[in-house]
């Protein structure tokens, strides 16, 4: 099966997706160890932090992408490997930049940024 879409933003469709990487980061609180090193701790859950690269961008692409990164918020869809279906929540866009890759051609340089969620991931 091929994966026609792997992430939109507010409906949107993110194109010229040069690598996507799902962090699936584990949550605990009130960790901690006794003397025998057995752990005890309140697992939260997984918050899957989504990075991105995006590949060389025209000056008209990149203002659309900023768009919608910038924004305080946002609904993500996102492709899980795990369930092999789209997944939704709201993200925020950690810092990123934009180099400048030709002047003339108004070319940018590929980027990566990540795409952090809100709360835990639901099944």
């Amino acid at each position: 099966m091929a994966i026609t879409t792997l992430l939109k933003i507010d409906g949107t469709t993110l194109t010229k997706v040069k690598s996507y990487k799902v962090e699936r980061n584990k949550l605990w609180t009130d960790a901690d160890r006794n003397m025998a090193g057995d752990l005890r701790a309140t697992f939260v859950g997984i918050f899957p932090k989504i990075v991105v690269e995006f590949g060389y961008l025209t000056a008209d692409e990149l203002k659309a992408l900023v768009l919608l990164l910038d924004q305080a918020s946002f609904t993500l869809q996102w492709w899980n490997s795990g369930t092999e279906t789209l997944k939704s929540g709201t993200y925020y866009a950690g810092d990123y930049s934009t180099p400048l890759f030709d002047k003339t051609k108004e070319l940018y340089e590929p980027f990566s940024v990540s795409l952090i969620p809100f709360s835990k991931m639901t099944w």
